[in-house]
């Protein structure tokens, strides 16, 4: 692994593969129809999942190194590989890409560190947020970035305000729920090697969420299918509409069959 995260400029042919990996086919233009339509495919088509960090692996930065893994590998990612490896997707189409440092929010904890990666992308002088790093039903569509505006993804409406701690704060309804708060982050930019000590934190430190038990989603058009621990649910309309203890016999089938990850022996 190289622990330096110098990256080059995407090539030509990565962004055809990495579209292909989308199931994107043909010309793109950088427009917030086609910003669109690569979240949403991204969703669909590109699990969060920990499998490294379960094994106290230390992830890679680099975007060769990610393209690797999940271009050419057919896997996920924790946020930092899947939103990192996005943002040199979307600079190499031509758009204007801003990164930042976000915080989740949870009743348990009222201040967390800032460990996950989202960006801020500029069109025709509009600013939207994107991010496909989330292991949970999250927008699955950018989000243009005005304060108190309500905006529906058609499964749920998100809205983002304004806080003096939090900066923007994402906020989620969703079907028979309440709006309760997702993360908050502000504006100033981040490089990619800011990332490393929080990724580093979420691989290995005993406080990390991310490397206790196996955390590994994915989208379809209407639900998001989750392993949690040994859990396996699927999530539809504000619900869970299907939850099962996952076997050890079964979990190398189920990442095949739901999540489209092959783990090689």
């Amino acid at each position: 692994m190289k622990y330096d995260i110098e990256n080059k400029k995407i090539t030509f042919q990565q962004i055809q593969q990495y579209l292909y990996r989308l199931d994107i086919l043909g010309e793109v233009e950088p427009s917030l129809e086609t910003l669109q339509r690569l979240q949403y495919q991204h969703l669909i088509h590109i699990p969060y999942e920990n499998l490294d960090s379960m094994k106290k692996m230390i992830t890679s930065l680099n975007h060769e190194e990610l393209f690797n893994k999940i271009i050419e590998g057919n896997r996920g990612g924790i946020c930092f590989e899947l939103n990192g490896l996005y943002a040199w997707l979307l600079e190499g189409l031509g758009y204007q890409v801003k990164n930042h440092a976000a915080r989740f929010i949870s009743k348990q904890e009222p201040v967390q560190m800032r460990r996950h990666r989202v960006m801020t992308v500029t069109i025709g002088g509009d600013r939207y947020l994107t991010d496909i790093g989330v292991n949970q039903e999250s927008p699955r569509q950018p989000l243009l970035l005005e304060a108190d505006l309500v905006q529906s993804d058609g499964v749920g409406e998100y809205k983002l305000t304004k806080d003096r701690l939090w900066g923007w704060m994402l906020w989620q309804k969703l079907p028979g729920h309440d709006w309760k708060r997702i993360y908050g982050f502000t504006e100033e930019p981040q490089l990619d090697i800011d990332y490393v000590m929080p990724c580093v934190f979420c691989d290995l430190h005993p406080l990390s969420p991310i490397n206790k038990f196996y955390k590994i989603s994915i989208f379809t058009s209407e639900s998001n299918l989750r392993i949690w621990d040994n859990t396996f649910s699927i999530f539809n309309s504000g619900k869970i509409v299907e939850k099962h203890t996952v076997l050890p016999q079964e979990f190398d089938n189920l990442l095949r069959s739901h999540f489209g990850i092959e783990i090689l022996k």
